[in-house]
């Protein structure tokens, strides 16, 4: 079973940014930053050191979306 973490990045009241860890598996649920879409992972496929892609099953429709962190 594959496992991708990806760093979140949120902005505080301070303007001061600081960073979440999230780890994600096939199985779990995954909400697109862009369009708020959420979808069950089928597939996690890392693509470089910064960028993975992850195959969701959006309402029984396949969906990509990338990752970057």
């Amino acid at each position: 079973m594959s496992v991708v973490n990806a760093i979140l990045t949120t902005i505080t009241t301070n303007r001061k940014k600081e960073k979440m860890k999230a780890t994600y598996q096939v199985g779990d649920l995954f909400t697109t930053q862009a369009s708020k879409v959420t979808g069950k992972i089928k597939e996690i496929i890392p693509v470089n050191a910064n960028t993975t892609t992850l195959l969701l099953d959006v309402d029984g429709e396949d969906r990509y979306t990338s990752v970057k962190f």
